[in-house]
């Protein structure tokens, strides 16, 4: 009986973290918001993620912020960015090497890195709200990267979403 019970607890978790990780990026920007042009950028290569088996490092080449904000790397859905699996604060202006620790264990091969403000409570990363999107001409500053990585397990949830949709 208690068998019975530990994998019914074992799969309450990661039905919920499946959950949490399958919700996509949300934006409550206004429309002023969305068209104001800004040099905001994201620079970042294809990478191995050095870490273990829980967590890892990303590193973002360069991050041009249109003042103080977040770099958030979201994990892969569907070819699509899923849920935030880590996050650095950004000073206003030019960051050079800015280190994203993250959870390997809900990492895709494709990541992507989104560069968000900090609208709400300063030094607290407060997505999907207040802490929106940064915006280019109205596009959401994205860029999409490959990560490898060794001795890491890196759980793809477009393939696991598409195996569960298919029982």
């Amino acid at each position: 009986m208690g068998e019975v019970n530990g994998m019914k607890n074992h799969w309450l978790v990661i039905a919920a973290v499946f959950a949490a990780c399958c919700i996509g990026p949300i934006s409550a920007q206004t429309d002023a918001e969305a068209n104001a042009t800004s040099n905001a950028s994201i620079t970042i290569k294809d990478q191995m993620i050095p870490g273990d088996g829980v967590v890892g490092t990303v590193t973002v080449e360069k991050v041009v912020s249109n003042g103080t904000g977040w770099v958030a790397i979201h994990n892969n859905l569907f070819g699509h960015p899923g849920g935030v699996i880590g996050y650095a604060p950004v000073k206003s202006g030019e960051n050079q090497d800015v280190k994203v620790t993250v959870h390997t264990f809900v990492a895709a091969d494709t990541l992507f890195a989104v560069l968000h403000h900090d609208f709400g409570k300063e030094g607290v990363f407060e997505y999907p709200v207040p802490d929106v999107e940064q915006r280019v001409d109205g596009e959401i500053v994205i860029v999409p990267f490959n990560a490898t990585a060794e001795n890491i397990t890196l759980m793809n949830l477009t393939e696991l979403c598409s195996k569960s949709a298919t029982k």
